[in-house]
């Protein structure tokens, strides 16, 4: 008999949130540089001791004959040095984002009462803020909102060109008809107040303007913004 083996992409976790293989129990796992702001192009896969796998480049025996081909000491050299500023400052990196993205919850309520707050309130990643707008379609309000320069995403970035409702939202009882409506934010330690308070106003206009010409205004006239 096999043993299967467990993976988790850590990739949104690493900075964020305490991250240790062995509480964690995992057999193997995934980091990404670029998403605590070290290079893009490089990222980490860690290995319990034991765990084979079979390579998908040959030809050298680099990284113990797990990946042929020359190492970019550049971008491991950053990577190395991004990953130890985030660990080090991740306490307070992650006071400053919670306070954020709370304001920025709250402020999203405030502008348009019928949002739905995807997910537990507290019990998710500092910087993530996912919702779900009735009776707009989420893929309207992301090129919208990229005309006030806010970026956001409907989807996530390994299936942007996939317009199945998402299986994770589904998984969480979410109706398709939300999922389409859904939108994901995700701060940074370089955002502000200021730009949450932006970003909330251009969100209550670009729902206005949609909502003025959907073909559905009976169904939300009692939440106008």
């Amino acid at each position: 008999k096999t043993t299967p083996l467990f993976h988790t992409d850590a990739c949104q976790a690493v900075g964020m949130l305490p991250v240790d293989v062995t509480t964690l129990g995992v057999d193997l796992m995934t980091i990404n540089s670029s998403k605590i702001y070290g290079p893009k192009g490089i990222g980490l896969l860690y290995l319990k001791s034991g765990v084979y796998l079979e390579p998908l480049i040959v030809g050298g025996d680099q990284e113990s004959g797990r990946r042929a081909g020359t190492e970019n000491v550049a971008l491991t050299h950053g990577f190395a040095l991004a990953l130890q500023n985030a660990v080090a400052n991740q306490k307070e990196n992650q006071l400053k984002l919670i306070t954020l993205r709370d304001y920025f919850i709250k402020g999203l309520i405030s502008v348009c009462p019928d949002i739905i707050i995807n997910g537990h309130r507290k019990q998710r990643l500092p910087n993530n803020i996912h919702i779900s707008v009735p009776y707009i379609e989420g893929e309207s309000l992301v090129l919208m909102l990229d005309k006030f320069g806010v970026c956001c995403s409907t989807g996530s970035a390994c299936s942007a060109i996939d317009l199945t409702p998402s299986h994770v939202l589904r998984a969480i009882g979410i109706k398709d008809e939300l999922i389409h409506g859904s939108l994901r934010f995700s701060l940074g330690n370089s955002n502000t107040k200021e730009e949450i308070d932006y970003t909330v106003a251009s969100i209550k206009k670009c729902i206005a303007t949609l909502r003025s010409i959907t073909a559905m205004p009976h169904m939300w006239q009692k939440n106008t913004l």
